[in-house]
């Protein structure tokens, strides 16, 4: 038997992200009280879940905070990365977010992903993509975690162009597969019109190969449907096979409330 005296337990609420009349969420061990038109506005999970009937007989989940809505498996610190970019109400046309820092906006992107907040989620994109522009390694690992279909081909024809080898941290950082697959992308071309073979670096010419082709034979039977479309949208125009081609401030973060 349930003993109905026993008091709920007593949680810190956050200092700046608890709002009054807002809805109550428990993340780790702190509540925080935000409000609930931006988040079913514009996230799919958040839109369905506040539209589950409630048992007439107990209270509202997320009503007060004796009974918050508990969401498992996030961070405090990703949780709070997202609110900061979903309540200053800049994202989209307003680039200028409270967010500065690139490990903040992945923070963004994940969670973005998970909850189908489909704004944000491109608005992470958008700045992580340019953050990452001289980074294909980071652009590939982000781009298979979190399902980002246009990175990746442009990303694995980089680093199969370049003269420089797959160094092993980056090895590490790709994984086992994707950098033994990518080496074997690596290797899909000839010299023609040489009378001998020597061992020294990379040819330079390699950088004008267009390895598409290859890359999509090698990578092409575990991605993702979604991903595979991308794929053949952005190289559907001919191509020659390689062989054959020439060489943030918080305390202003809910002035809108």
């Amino acid at each position: 038997m349930v003993d109905s005296t026993v008091s709920p337990p007593s949680y810190p609420k956050h200092p700046v992200l608890y709002i009054d009349t807002a809805v109550v969420l428990l993340v780790e061990n702190t509540l925080y009280k935000v409000p609930r038109k931006p988040l079913e506005e514009e996230s799919t999970v958040f839109k369905d879940m506040f539209l589950l009937p409630q048992p007439d007989n107990d209270a509202i989940e997320g009503q007060d905070d004796t009974k918050p809505v508990i969401l498992h498996g996030v961070s405090k610190a990703d949780f709070e990365c997202l609110l900061k970019a979903l309540l200053c109400r800049q994202h989209g046309k307003n680039k200028d977010l409270v967010l500065s820092l690139t490990n903040e906006w992945i923070s963004v992107l994940k969670l973005s992903t998970m909850w189908e907040f489909t704004t944000l989620r491109e608005a992470a994109i958008s700045w992580l993509g340019a953050a990452y522009q001289s980074d294909p390694v980071e652009k590939i690992v982000l781009a298979t975690r979190y399902d980002i279909g246009e990175w990746l081909l442009p990303s694995l024809l980089a680093l199969a162009q370049r003269a420089d080898p797959i160094s092993v941290e980056e090895g590490k950082r790709l994984g086992i597969e994707t950098a033994l697959k990518l080496a074997s992308v690596r290797e899909k071309f000839r010299l023609q019109g040489a009378e001998h073979v020597v061992v020294g670096d990379r040819d330079p010419r390699t950088t004008l190969l267009d390895f598409t082709p290859v890359i999509r034979k090698v990578f092409g039977w575990h991605i993702s449907e979604t991903t595979a479309s991308l794929l053949f949208l952005s190289s559907s125009t001919p191509f020659a096979p390689p062989e054959e081609t020439p060489p943030a401030d918080m305390t202003n973060l809910l002035s809108w409330v």
